[in-house]
């Protein structure tokens, strides 16, 4: 269900490189986005190096986001456009959960890729 949220396409500009800031620019203008089942994308910024995707899923609880890590970072291991970005970079990448009990985050690191 939440692999859902993990779907995020980078554009590759015609040298085939995006910078960080597009990235998380190109994900902003699409919000929010409903990404199903009650989770809707709302924002993606840059903060203190951290690439922050925020959403807001109601309907969740922060320990079944806890439960998700791993498939989550695989998942951003499985797209190598974004794990070279985020390497390249020095950039996390932190999933961002507003649950009905709490605030839950997901951090995947450079080192984790």
């Amino acid at each position: 269900m939440l692999l859902m949220v993990l779907t995020i396409n980078i554009s590759l500009d015609s040298c085939g490189t995006i910078t960080i800031g597009a990235a998380v620019a190109e994900l902003n203008s699409e919000c929010p986005q409903d990404m199903g089942d009650g989770i809707t994308m709302t924002k993606s910024e840059l903060v203190d190096g951290n690439w922050i995707i925020t959403a807001s899923a109601p309907t969740l609880e922060t320990t079944l986001v806890d439960f998700m890590k791993p498939a989550m970072t695989d998942y951003v291991k499985s797209n190598a456009e974004m794990s070279k970005l985020l390497k390249e970079t020095n950039t996390t990448l932190v999933y961002r959960f507003e649950c009905s009990d709490g605030t839950a985050d997901v951090k995947v690191a450079p080192s984790d890729l």
